[in-house]
């Protein structure tokens, strides 16, 4: 169930040749210590602010409301992923011409919106990632730096789009990504699923510097975030990349029992007697290592074709949309 709370207001256009709306979302959960100052130095940036109070627990909903944002309220915590589909849902009920979204912790400096909007209201860009790791220096804890590019080389080598940021959650929509952008994948691992995305979508991404500001300890084990991180990209790579997850599996199960075989005929050569044990793995490696390579084949050709239904009826809609 959700609660839509208006601001109490909200500051006008300055141009108001501007089409549409330029929309900040900021997802939180008890983020009362830090949401107030937040939407206040957020809103003279944008037109709209608003907050997804993803259920929390201590002030956070009436603080952002006094400020002057709009809340959408969970009744209860449903993670992150949910709480910016919620935000993205909103925002397309206020004509968006852009939208951008920073976390509710305090992390992320409201000057920087303008530079990660830009892009976006250039027409340059579908996406843009604010990354802490361009130009601009940065005072990252160590383990967290250690942690982010871990996570940027898994996130990179399966979602087939390279970037320096892979985890940032300051970053920036157009109208049509907010539109086609749907997520699914639960637990900390939206920006990973973004990345997929992109891909999926054909969007245009791009990174600009951002500056960020470490105030407080993170609220999850480093470690046990990242290794949900990892469970989730793993997720998505057999459900959004079956020909790499299958295949790879499959052609590294045949590599195995290629070298048992290899090994089989070694034996055979010194000793004139056949392993028949190790002949059974083999066969077996063989024959599962030929049918993963093929579901993956196979998954990739479904996945396609279903990807190719859905854009058809997304086009279709639009369409329609344009005809009303």
């Amino acid at each position: 169930m959700l609660q839509v709370s208006p601001a109490s207001h909200q500051p006008a256009r300055d141009d108001d040749t501007l089409p549409g709306s330029t929309i900040a979302l900021i997802p939180a959960y008890n983020e009362a210590r830090f949401i107030g100052s937040i939407v206040l130095a957020v809103r003279p940036l944008v037109d709209i602010v608003i907050v997804v109070d993803d259920g929390s627990t201590d002030k956070t909903a009436e603080i952002a409301r006094r400020a002057g944002a709009i809340v959408v309220k969970h009744e209860m915590n449903q993670g992150k992923t949910t709480a910016v589909n919620t935000g993205f849902t909103y925002a397309l009920q206020h004509d968006p011409a852009a939208l951008v979204m920073l976390d509710g912790d305090g992390q992320h400096c409201a000057t920087d919106i303008p530079v990660v909007l830009a892009p976006v209201l250039n027409d340059q860009a579908d996406v843009v990632v604010g990354s802490r790791f361009l130009e601009v220096k940065n005072d990252i804890p160590v383990y967290r730096q250690f942690g982010q590019h871990g996570l940027n080389v898994v996130t990179n080598l399966t979602s087939g789009v390279s970037l320096s940021d892979t985890q940032s959650g300051f970053r920036a929509f157009s109208r049509t990504a907010i539109e086609r952008l749907s997520f699914r994948q639960r637990g900390f691992a939206i920006e990973s699923e973004m990345q997929f995305l992109l891909r999926d979508h054909q969007l245009r991404v791009v990174e600009v510097p951002i500056n960020v500001t470490y105030a407080d300890p993170p609220k999850r084990n480093p470690v046990s975030h990242g290794m949900q991180v990892i469970n989730c990209i793993l997720r998505l790579v057999g459900q959004s990349r079956p020909l790499l997850f299958f295949s790879t599996a499959g052609l590294a199960v045949l590599l195995i029992g290629f070298v048992l075989g290899s090994y089989i005929i070694h034996i055979y050569v010194d000793t004139h007697e056949l392993a028949i044990g190790y002949g059974l793995m083999t066969v077996i490696c063989c024959v599962i290592g030929v049918l993963l390579i093929f579901a993956g084949i196979i998954l990739h050709s479904t996945r396609g074709m279903l990807l190719d239904m859905q854009q058809s009826l997304l086009n279709r809609m639009l369409r329609e949309g344009k005809k009303r």
